[in-house]
This record gives structure tokens, sequence and C-alpha cells, in this order.
């Protein structure tokens, strides 16, 4: 019945669904547009800070410089803050709360001792990180030099063959050159295939494809299935390294546990407090000893990146207890101020879809108000035979809540042309969630309930003996 009532008056219903239409894409586009700008920022500031943790087994570090995230004021102590010997107690003796005393007094025993041997990287400690918040990739490696059987065509001897997990190449930013990337099921079943480097490629078949390339280590035929941008951690090694699956090296390794566990936190405002975790949930795994120092490390990339061979133990460990704050907080600062002018953006264009849909409201109503003025008389005569007032309304609500709904449908479809030319044409970022495609739609049904109570209101309202004298 809506529909054959909306198409008694095609022109006016037309036009009210372009103007219903076009706001319906206007949520659609601004949300696109708005989605791909956060996402567009969020990668720029992963790539511009550090989100990887690196852990790996045994702890060398003197006890001097192990403090890393602690401050420290250069002497080898804790930064406590300072207390006065007045602050300590009051006039009658009592003691006084004070968070620096607090601390002092609940000062875990100094670190002296170490745990031998340490204890090495296993899969209890991938399944606890992989539990933690704030975790987006978690990969395990382990690496060791091979000999290589005979092969024609291939001069190299030994290799060093490097197992990797599915999340190595996002943690690495590895970028796949020529052929493929290791599937997952290849990864789980450690399937026979491997990935090199461009430069390690050249070097061991100069002037030919590696692709399908076999090499034979440990009785085992391994194929290349794809080469990558060379890797930094492949630069200026006499060996060539080779990449498979972590389950295939450690089998050709014979080593069931792991080298290196490498951490992607979600932003780089976390990177601190996630490395801090994962130091606290594996001394708890590893039943360390308050006085026992780490029998791993655990270290950031802004930490890793300070040296400290050479430099004075006081010096280094003063330098790398208190960066770990340092750059929580300047990372934290710059993710916050992006982050807020994302949204400010977003804002701004909601602003001019709500402006959009106001208009396409003001069009609903306007055509309800059209027809229930035209069909006056029929109102009069529904309510004679028995209608009632809410008849009357649910019967012109439904009109206006399917008016907008066919021009949110008509929206969708316009907003997603929208969103195709500004990414092709204008190779600007968007991005579309189902979510909001939803929500378009809901809001376009919103609107025709909202500013069509108005007109079903009045028509309910008419008085059936003048509403049939209506001509």
């Amino acid at each position: 019945m809506a529909l054959k009532a909306l198409t008694q008056n095609r022109l006016q219903a037309l036009l009210t669904l372009s103007g219903m239409s076009v706001g319906v894409a206007m949520v659609v586009i601004v949300s696109g547009l708005g989605r791909g700008a956060q996402l567009t920022i969020e990668r720029q500031i992963e790539s511009a800070g550090p989100t990887q943790i690196t852990i790996r087994s045994g702890n060398y570090r003197p006890a001097g410089i192990t403090a890393a995230g602690d401050q420290d004021t250069s002497g080898g102590e804790q930064a406590e803050g300072t207390v006065s010997e007045e602050q300590l107690e009051d006039l009658s003796g009592n003691s006084i709360a004070n968070a620096a005393v607090e601390r002092v007094r609940n000062r875990p025993p100094r670190q002296t001792n170490y745990k031998t041997p340490a204890t090495p990287l296993g899969e209890p400690e991938l399944r606890m990180v992989r539990a933690l918040e704030n975790v987006r990739a978690v990969s395990a490696s382990v690496a060791g030099n091979v000999t290589l059987e005979p092969t024609p065509g291939l001069t190299a001897r030994i290799a060093r063959v490097h197992g990797f997990d599915a999340d190595w190449p996002e943690i690495r930013s590895w970028k796949i050159a020529a052929g493929r990337p290791v599937s997952a099921a290849e990864h789980k079943q450690s399937g026979p295939v491997m990935l090199v480097s461009q430069s390690v490629a050249s070097r061991l078949w100069p002037n030919v494809s590696p692709l399908d390339k076999v090499i034979n280590m440990g009785g085992q035929a391994v194929k290349v299935v794809g080469t990558i941008v060379d890797d930094p951690d492949d630069a200026g090694n006499v060996v060539p390294s080779v990449h498979v699956p972590l389950a295939l090296a450690q089998r050709l390794l014979n080593r069931p546990t792991f080298d290196v566990i490498a951490v992607r936190t979600r932003s780089v405002g976390v990177t601190s407090r996630v490395a801090a975790d994962i130091k606290e949930k594996l001394r708890a795994l590893h039943s360390l000893p308050q006085d026992t120092l780490d029998d791993f490390r655990v270290e950031t990339q802004g930490v890793a990146a300070m040296p400290s061979m050479g430099m004075d133990p006081r010096l280094a460990r003063a330098v790398h207890s208190n960066v770990t704050e340092l750059e929580q907080a300047n990372w934290e600062e710059m993710a916050r101020s992006l982050r807020q002018a994302g949204r400010t953006f977003t804002l701004l264009l909601a602003a001019a879809a709500a402006v959009s849909l106001l208009v396409g409201g003001i069009g609903v109503m306007n055509i309800m108000l059209v027809s229930v003025a035209a069909r006056t008389r029929e109102i009069g005569l529904r309510m004679a035979v028995g209608a009632r007032m809410s008849d009357v309304m649910t019967q012109f609500m439904v009109e206006s809540i399917t008016l907008a709904a066919l021009g949110g449908l008509i929206g969708l479809a316009l907003g997603a042309v929208g969103l195709m030319f500004a990414r092709h044409s204008l190779h600007w970022a968007t991005a579309i969630s189902p979510s909001m495609l939803i929500l378009a739609i809901a809001v376009a049904a919103l609107t025709g309930l909202i500013f069509g109570y108005g007109p079903a209101r009045r028509a309910a309202v008419l008085d059936p003996v003048v509403a049939l004298k209506s001509e």
C-alpha cells in the first residue's frame, strides 16, 4: 500500500528520493573517508614509531645496567624521590603515608643472583605472549647453519636456515618481490618451501630466476616459492640465509626451542607497557625469586637502539632505564594528537552529512504533507468504516519510512560509487565497514520516522465528517 501510494505522485517521490539518497550517500562517503584517514594516521604512527618487542633467552648484561624501565639516578639505585627526615614521622612519632616513603619501605631486594642455565624459550612462552592485550602479531623464530647436499648448479655448501612463523612477515614488514609468500597451510604442515632475499638469490643463482629452484638439506628437498626485498638481517652475511617454515627449521636443526620471539604491538603508545607486562609474566612463568635477575631479555626498538658497550655501567643503567618512559611519553603524546586531528576531521565531515540528511528529511516531510492534503477524502472514508487514529498514523508512518529507506538504499549505491572514485581517481584513503552501511540505512529509516511523524499525526487527527466533505 505504501509503494502504491508513493507511485501516485511519482515526480515528487523521485525528487524526495534524490534528496534522501544524497544525504545517505554523504554519510557513507564521510564514514569511508574518515575511517580511511584514521587508518592512514595509525599506519603512519606505527611506521614512524617503534612497535616491535624482541624476547630472547639468557641475560648476559651485568646487573648494573639491567634495570630498563625503572627510573634511575645513574648511581645504580632506583630513584625514589626526595624525602626529608621530618616526612618520615609526625610529631607523635607515627609513620606518615608518603608515596616515596612507601616505595622505599616496599622496595624488593636488590637483584644480584643469576639463574643458570637460563630457561629456553618454548611453546609456554609463546602462548603467554599471544594471550596479552594490545598485541597484534607474535612470531617465534630459530636460525642455524645447515650443510647442503650437492645440487647441480648450486655452488654453496652451507646455508643459514631461518625458521619463521606466520606473523613474522608482518612483524618484519617483508615485501614479496616475486613469487608468493608461504601459505598458512604450509606453516602448519611444515611444508618444504622457502623464501630467499633478492641478494641471496643473485648469489645462489646468478642471472637466473630462483623461483621453483630446489635445495637439498638434511634429506629434505626445499623449493623456492618467492623472493623478498632484501632483509636488513641478511646484509653482510657470508653464509646465505634461506627462510623456511618454523617447524621445518626446527626439524632440520633438531632444536625444539626458539631463539627469538618477536612481538608487534597495536600502537606505539602501548609498546612500553606491553614490554613491562611480558617481563612480569615471564618472571612468573620461570618462577624467578625477587633477588634473581631475569634469565631473559625483553627489548623494545627504542631500548635496543641504545648501545651500552664501552659505556660506564652507571651511565648505561641510567640511559637504559629512563629511555623507556621517555619513549612512551613522546609516542603516546604524538599518537594522541594525530588521532584527535583525525577525529576532528571526521566530525567536520559528519556535520556536512547531517545537513544533507536534514534536507532529505525536510523533503520527506514535504511530500508526506502533500500526500495527506491530496488524500483527505480517503482518510475520512477509512475512519468512517472503522479505522482508528493509530491505523491512520501507522499507514502514513510506513509510507514515510519506506520512502526514506528506498532513498537510503539508493544512497548506499551512490556512496559506494563515490568512494570508488575517491580511491581510484583521487587516490584518497578509504575504508568501509559493514556496521557503517547498516548504520546508514538505520539513520535513513530514523529520518523518515522523525520527519514523517508530523504529517502522520496531522492525518490521524482529522475529523471524519470534515474529511469526507473534502474534494
